[in-house]
């Protein structure tokens, strides 16, 4: 029996906004006693606000891919952050006239510019160019990410990153003008495994849903693990399951749970 459900939020849950099926489905299955939380790239901050009057959650907050887990009441429960040395010197190889650094700090997110290229959650974020000259930045470092609408220097910068840190670190792109930058260890499969271990559940006991290739580690091995179907196609070949929208999960998931009880 399902009684999790962990869920991505840009591209999966939120399309400029939350729709009302998916709203009407989420509230009907937590009447049915199934958990749902939300496991995502961005910081607790930008994430809260995401799904602030539409949906009333007592589910946890997997955050900045796995870096910062949160309770129902925005509790730190889990930390796993980049180490000082590492975040300096992955800062320190930064060179580029078209794109942008930035650090997700203590729930918070520094940026060097780019302001134009955020959407409306993103841009509450601290602009400050000095921040990247600290020589410590207090261990709170969760992710680093590059930010540019050309799409040719963030494909540069990828593979020079990957041949620089590859060996300790992910490298991937996380969005159309995103690349992110973060430890091997953390994901958010091992923030959902944390989750699971406090709550006393099976994996086979939850179910997963994502689009984008941060979302992978949440779907690969999980025998309920749903990939949206405009994911590219090694999230959809990670996923047990293609679907067209969260309602869709939640329909599939009140269907096992009724053959299963």
């Amino acid at each position: 029996m399902i009684k999790h459900i962990f869920c991505d939020l840009d591209g999966t849950l939120y399309h400029d906004g939350i729709s009302k099926e998916d709203i009407k489905s989420i509230e009907y299955i937590e009447s049915k006693g199934v958990k749902f939380h939300i496991a995502t790239g961005r910081a607790l901050k930008q994430a809260s606000k995401m799904i602030e009057n539409k949906l009333s959650l007592n589910g946890y907050y997997i955050c900045q891919n796995g870096a910062f887990v949160y309770d129902k009441d925005k509790n730190i429960i889990l930390k796993e952050v980049i180490d000082d040395n590492l975040v300096g010197k992955v800062i320190n190889r930064f060179k580029s006239e078209d794109s942008f650094i930035y650090v997700m700090y203590d729930g918070d997110i520094v940026i060097s510019g780019g302001l134009e290229i955020l959407d409306k959650y993103d841009k509450e974020c601290i602009v400050d160019t000095e921040f990247f000259k600290r020589d410590k930045y207090d261990n709170l470092v969760g992710n680093i990410g590059i930010l540019s609408r050309n799409i040719d220097e963030l494909g540069r910068m990828e593979l020079y990153y990957k041949s620089e840190f590859g060996d300790i670190l992910d490298v991937y792109l996380s969005g159309p003008h995103v690349l992110s930058i973060t430890p091997r260890h953390i994901s958010k499969g091992n923030g959902i495994k944390h989750v699971c271990d406090i709550l006393d559940v099976t994996l086979d006991e939850v179910a997963t849903i994502g689009d984008s290739q941060n979302d992978i580690p949440m779907l690969y091995g999980f025998k309920y693990s749903f990939a949206m179907d405009n994911g590219r196609k090694e999230v959809k070949e990670s996923a047990s399951y293609s679907v067209k929208s969260v309602s869709d999960v939640i329909e599939i998931v009140d269907k096992i749970n009724g053959v299963e009880n």
